[in-house]
Formats: C-alpha cells, structure tokens, sequence
C-alpha cells in the first residue's frame, strides 16, 4: 500500500515537470543517420541488460557517439569499450519516492545529445523522467505505461523474449 502511495505521488510529481516540455513536430526521415550523439537509459532487468548490449554495439557501428547510464555496480558486466562512456548512478541518487536525485538531475540536465534511447521495456518512472531530464528532440523508448508521456517514438514490444525485443529495436533503428 505504501509503495502504490510512493509510486502514485512520484508519478504527480514527474507529470508537473514534464508537462511544461512542449514536444516539436519531428520528420523522423534519416533522424538516425542525422543524429550523432546518443544517451542510453541501460535496463533495470539482468536479461533485459545483457540483450541490450547488442543495441550499443549497433550504434558504435555505426560510429556514433554514445553516452550509458546505468547503475554503478553494472559498469563492469558492460564491455571494456564502453566503460568509459559511462554515467553511473547509486543508491543515493534515488530519493525515497524513488525517483532522481538532485545531484543526479544537475549532470543530466546540462547534457545535449542528439538522440534518448531509454531500453527498459517493462515501466520504470526513474528511467522514464531521466529521459526527459537530457536536452533532446528525440527520445525513443519501447511501448509501456504511460510511454506516450515520456517519448515521441516507440517501439513496439509484444515479445516476452527480450534477445527478439532488442533485435525489433534495431529493426526499427535502420528504418530511420
């Protein structure tokens, strides 16, 4: 009862600050192959994490610029190369209402990227509102509650397999 109270309040909360964001008509023609800069939300799920990485391997590829937030202690399963494009976050900078931190808010505030990809597909308000912290016209994520508040584009998830939902991501990526 508690954690529905924590999350419905924190939910408000997140709803007040993003609603000021007016979001731009975007031509989503070549915005890939237009977009430089990249931030990737890296996912909360252990499975979800290690089927993701393909995702990172497919935007270096494609030599673009890429900057991981993850969680402190999962910058070591990430692979040698990509360590050092990491933005970590710890316990402390989740507040009790489980949301981001002040400090946390500040270093994410001031980025500028190109292009958000938030790949958690289950919902996760925390990833969710830190997509919307960066400076970007872009922001893609997958299809889950409330997602049409956080990104102007989705990508569709219908498979419980998470190795298919992050091959579907791609997909989607080469199509832009």
């Amino acid at each position: 009862m508690i954690q529905y109270f924590k999350h419905t309040v924190a939910q408000i909360i997140v709803d007040s600050k993003i609603k000021q964001r007016v979001n731009k008509n975007i031509h989503f023609t070549h915005v890939f192959a237009k977009s430089y800069n990249f931030f990737v939300i890296m996912p909360e799920d252990e499975n979800d994490f290690h089927h993701s990485q393909q995702v990172l391997n497919f935007l270096e590829g494609q030599r673009k610029n890429i900057t991981i937030l993850t969680h402190d202690f999962r910058v070591s399963l990430l692979p040698p190369k990509f360590r050092f494009k990491v933005i970590e976050y710890t316990i402390e900078d989740i507040t009790r209402l489980n949301l981001p931190g002040k400090k946390l808010i500040e270093k994410l505030s001031s980025l500028e990227v190109n292009v958000v990809v938030d790949l958690n597909r289950t919902e996760n308000l925390y990833c969710s509102y830190l997509s919307n912290i960066v400076q970007s016209e872009v922001r893609i994520g997958f299809v889950k509650k409330n997602s049409d508040k956080f990104y102007n584009l989705q990508i569709s998830n219908n498979d419980e397999q998470a190795e298919l939902s992050y091959k579907n991501f791609l997909n989607c990526l080469q199509m832009f």
